[in-house]
């Protein structure tokens, strides 16, 4: 008996593999099994990302594609509700949500374990120059059981961000030496402040949710520090959040 199938269910079916195959396995990208902990998915990502962040491989186009792989395989896997989506309906599942509004990357995760601000990979003295906010240093407390097995801590922070506002502002201002004459072919010779012109500029506060990773058997002492989530200057970089 021969059986006559429509031509346009084998293109249908053909479609549906080519997509299932073009889908990333989340899990491989972040290295862990499928039955993963919060905590395991964390800790394969604060590895691996720092490991192929671009300012650690200038000019690696590989490891740029590694990096946002790992980021999006982290959004996605990090929360439970999104985490369930992909395992029922994989990446398509991820994208349906996202267009009807349910929310979902665009996020920074690598900046809640590290700072958002040059965390000093390509750390030269000639940025030494710019002004700099003040460093923040917070002490925190881990338990016994928190050393012993290791754990994440969610730590919330509300900071001043600068962001553009209208209009002009004085900026870099500095010391100039000024001369006049005086008559008699006398000078006077006197100091003057002279300032740029810069794009104004005003303080906004700005929520940070950040991820302290308490290693097992971490030492009394050892500090965290999140580059760039310090107090901010207004004409220059912003210093550090220290724990």
């Amino acid at each position: 008996m021969k059986i006559s199938v429509p031509w346009w269910s084998l293109v249908v079916l053909l479609s549906v593999c080519l997509s299932a195959l073009a889908e990333k396995d989340y899990y491989k990208i972040l290295g862990v099994k499928r039955t993963a902990t919060t905590k395991e998915i964390k800790r394969a990502y604060r590895k691996l990302a720092l490991k192929f962040h671009p300012d650690h491989n200038p000019g690696d186009k590989t490891a740029e594609k590694k990096f946002h792989e790992l980021g999006k395989a982290y959004e996605a896997l990090n929360d439970d509700e999104t985490r369930q989506i992909y395992d029922r309906e994989g990446e398509e599942g991820l994208k349906n949500r996202q267009n009807s509004g349910g929310g979902g990357g665009g996020g920074d995760p690598f900046s809640s374990f590290f700072g958002g601000f040059g965390f000093g990979f390509n750390n030269n003295q000639g940025s030494n120059e710019k002004p700099r906010g003040a460093d923040v240093t917070v002490v925190i407390e881990a338990t016994l059981e928190e050393i012993y097995n290791g754990e994440f801590v969610e730590i919330v922070r509300y900071k001043a961000v600068a962001k553009e506002a209208p209009g002009k502002r004085r900026c870099n201002c500095r010391a100039e030496m000024k001369t006049q004459m005086m008559g008699g072919g006398q000078f006077q010779l006197f100091q003057e402040e002279v300032c740029d012109k810069c794009p104004n500029k005003k303080f906004v506060t700005e929520e940070r949710r950040l991820e302290i990773e308490i290693e097992v058997g971490v030492r009394h002492e050892h500090v965290y520090k999140f580059s760039g989530e310090g107090e901010p200057h207004i004409d220059g970089e912003p210093g550090d959040l220290v724990f």
